[in-house]
């Protein structure tokens, strides 16, 4: 097959999978009021890799490394830095051009290549058979993957073996010769009601007494014994919004319950190799957070473009202290476009498999992330009140106050509809139920700040700046040989 439809992509999702969101069990998400945005989110992926013009359908279809037959381009293993340069762009496109973020196959790949480049080093041969077939069927069948890394974890400060329910984290119940069962459930899963196939990893470093944690395999969303369990979300515009003339583009979040899932051995990359799960973790949270400031870039350029047009219709474009926020913003984009741009030029090698580089990679998401807020807070306070006090669309289209609106609402070199409008578009991203949850998805989505710092610790290199330092202080002699 290749390269599916729409319609093809929507029809795999008329599977009797089982889902539920505000309580109600759901039939056919690609009918949901709020489920089908997600669903028509990832596929105007599929609909842009079908009829998008010459230079997009180049950027979003590759060919087969074997076989040259198209495939899509988030299953091209990464071997080198124009291959994670190339997942960069088309994240941008896909964001640039659909309006949204059609999160269909990335995070599902950032846990299939590090299965693979893990399954490696650890010199299991079945494993990486087993990963090879399994991308082989995404590149056939051009599937719909999510990840699910974070268990729901119970009480943080007890470790999975000793948690009062044994399936806070997903375990290994029971292993026959035909394959595993596992129980658990998986939570803040992105876009999973609307994927083919879920891919698991391990979310945490496991000890020899909790080997039955350490598991990492695909399995289809609809196999008995899978539940979802859905964020509600905004659904489609209202007439109170002033907004662009596409339709809303989202994703849901989910909880995925593991009910005694059966999963054959052909599908399982890790079973109970407890010494090799923090490297399979690792090796996901590099390849992830290298997909997350990949599509954060598009959409904070949104959001500074929102600032400046709201700082030009307010008439303080050329205001000193307007004027400084502004470069407060632009550099805050800047700097993490750099840090993208150089996570894939600078990749550190797991056999012949390119990883993002793990420092650079943990720098720009916690730029992103420590700076989030001080980024929205500019925002605001050049958008002015008016971000939360705006009257809405229906006020707009009522004759009886229309004239009122046009008169007094007007700006600087812009009509009065030109500056309700941006004014909606910049509330949407700072002064919302939306901007709130990014603003805490920012925060912990891609891994906690913690956990950046953490691996930025280890990826840094020490000991090399405490040798200059010695040599600074003629502790150590001039030409001291530094690694």
């Amino acid at each position: 097959m290749g390269i599916r439809t729409v319609e093809q992509y929507k029809q795999s999702l008329r599977d009797g999978r089982r889902v539920y969101i505000s309580g109600e069990r759901v039939e056919d998400i690609t009918q949901h009021r709020v489920l089908g945005l997600t669903v028509d989110t990832i596929g105007a992926a599929y609909e842009l890799a079908e009829k998008g013009d010459a230079k997009t359908k180049e950027l979003l279809i590759a060919r087969h490394p074997d076989t040259g037959e198209p495939i899509n381009r988030f299953y091209v293993t990464p071997r080198t830095p124009e291959d994670l340069a190339n997942r960069t762009k088309a994240i941008h496109t896909l964001m640039r051009q659909t309006g949204g973020l059609p999160f269909g196959k990335d995070i599902g790949t950032d846990c299939l290549n590090a299965a693979m480049a893990v399954a490696k080093q650890m010199g299991n041969k079945q494993y990486e058979a087993n990963a090879k077939n399994f991308l082989e069927h995404l590149r056939k069948n051009d599937l719909h993957t999510c990840g699910a890394i974070t268990c729901v974890k119970g009480d943080r400060g007890l470790e999975p073996a000793h948690q009062k329910h044994p399936d806070y984290y997903l375990r290994v119940v029971d292993k026959t010769k035909e394959g595993i069962y596992v129980k658990g459930a998986k939570i803040h899963i992105t876009s999973a009601p609307a994927a083919n196939e879920i891919m698991v990893v391990p979310t945490r470093q496991m000890r020899e007494n909790e080997a039955q944690y350490a598991v990492s395999f695909a399995i289809p969303a609809n196999t008995k014994g899978i539940t979802f369990i859905c964020r509600n979300g905004r659904g489609p515009w209202s007439d109170k919004e002033f907004h662009a003339d596409r339709p809303v583009r989202e994703l849901t979040e989910a909880m995925i319950v593991f009910d005694n899932v059966f999963v054959p051995w052909e599908r399982v990359f890790m079973c109970g190799e407890w010494q090799h799960s923090m490297n399979i973790a690792y090796t996901f949270a590099t390849f992830h957070r290298f997909t997350a400031i990949s599509y954060k870039v598009p959409n904070v350029e949104v959001m500074a473009g929102c600032a400046v047009a709201m700082a030009k219709y307010n008439g303080l474009f050329k205001v000193s202290h307007v004027r400084e926020k502004l470069a407060d913003i632009a550099a805050y984009v800047e700097t993490l476009r750099a840090l993208a741009d150089a996570a894939a030029m600078k990749p550190v090698m797991y056999g012949d498999i390119a990883v993002p580089n793990p420092l650079i990679a943990n720098m720009a998401k916690l730029h992103f992330a420590s700076k989030y807020h001080e980024f929205v807070k500019l925002i605001q306070d050049i958008g002015g009140g008016i971000l939360a006090t705006s009257p809405d669309k229906r006020d707009w289209d009522n004759p009886e106050i229309h004239d009122y609106l046009e008169h007094y609402l007007g700006g600087h070199d812009c009509t009065t509809e030109e500056r309700l409008r941006m004014i909606h578009e910049t509330m949407r991203h700072v002064a919302s139920h939306e901007a709130a949850f990014h603003e805490v998805t920012t925060v912990h989505a891609e891994g906690s700040m913690a956990a950046q710092k953490m691996m930025i610790l280890h990826e840094s290199p020490l000991d090399k700046y405490e040798k200059r330092a010695k040599i600074a202080a003629g502790i150590l002699p001039i030409g001291t040989k530094i690694d």
